[in-house]
C-alpha cells in the first residue's frame, strides 16, 4: 500500500477528488490558531455566566436559566468551526495544488502545477511564535480561485517543499546546516597558497663593507 492509498483509506472524503495514478505529495489542515476566536468566546461567555448566576438572587436564577441555552448556541458554534476546519484541506499531488473546504457543501479548487509562475510567503510576527504563514500562488496572469492561502502550519518547511516540487526538484528540501558564505574554503596546496593577511617578506638588506679612512690633520705653514 502506498502512502496515497493509506491516506485516502484514512480520509476517505478525499478519496473521490484523487484521480487514478495521482500520488499525494502532502495534505495539511489549517494551523489551529483559526480555532482560537470561537473557543476563547464560548470560554469567556460561559464565565460570565456563571458569575452572573452567582450574583443573581435565588428569584432570579430562574430565569437566568434561559441564558444558558444563549450559552449552548455558542458552543454550537464552537463544534461547527471545529467540523469545518476538520474538512479544509491544502493538498499538493504531482498534477496540481487543490484546496478542499466546506462540511455540509464542500468545495474544490484546483491549479495545475505546470501553471504555478510564482509563489509568495508571508509570516506576520504571531505566525513565526507559533508556526503558521501565508502563501499566495501566481500562475500566467490569470485570476485564480486558488490565489492566497492563510494560516498554513509548518509554513517553514512546507516552503521549501513547494519551492524543490514546483520550481526547483533537483533541491533538496531539507534547510542547510550553515549558509554557504561562511563554508572554509578547501585549498589545493595549502603550502603555495598565501592567505589575504600574509605580507610577502623581503630578504633583509646586505649591508656593503665600508673602509675606514684615516684623515691626517693638516699643519700650517710657519
Amino acid at each position: 500500500m502506498t502512502e496515497t492509498e493509506d491516506f485516502l483509506r484514512r480520509h476517505r472524503r478525499l478519496r473521490k477528488y484523487i484521480l487514478g495514478g495521482e500520488e499525494i505529495v502532502f495534505a495539511t489542515h489549517r494551523h489551529w490558531v483559526r480555532l482560537w476566536e470561537p473557543v476563547l468566546t464560548a470560554l469567556g461567555s460561559f464565565v460570565v455566566l456563571v458569575l452572573v448566576f452567582l450574583a443573581a438572587s435565588s428569584e432570579m436564577r430562574d430565569v437566568l436559566v434561559w441564558l444558558f441555552w444563549g450559552w449552548a448556541l455558542v458552543l454550537g458554534r464552537l463544534g461547527w468551526r471545529y467540523l469545518e476546519w476538520r474538512h479544509d484541506w491544502l493538498l499538493l499531488t504531482n498534477l496540481r495544488l487543490m484546496t478542499v473546504t466546506g462540511f455540509v457543501v464542500q468545495s474544490v479548487a484546483t491549479m495545475p502545477r505546470d501553471k504555478v509562475t510564482d509563489l509568495g510567503y508571508k509570516q506576520d510576527f504571531m505566525g513565526q511564535l507559533i508556526g503558521y504563514g501565508t502563501f499566495h500562488f501566481e500562475s500566467a496572469g490569470q485570476d485564480q480561485t486558488l490565489s492566497t492561502e492563510e494560516y498554513i502550519p509548518s509554513s517553514d518547511a512546507l516552503y521549501r517543499t513547494l519551492m524543490t516540487s514546483l520550481f526547483h526538484p533537483d533541491a533538496d528540501p531539507k534547510p542547510a546546516t550553515r549558509p554557504p558564505s561562511i563554508v572554509p574554503r578547501q585549498r589545493d596546496d595549502p603550502e603555495d597558497a598565501t592567505t589575504p593577511d600574509e605580507t610577502p617578506t623581503t630578504p633583509p638588506r646586505s649591508t656593503p663593507r665600508t673602509q675606514q679612512i684615516k684623515i691626517r690633520p693638516s699643519h700650517p705653514e710657519d
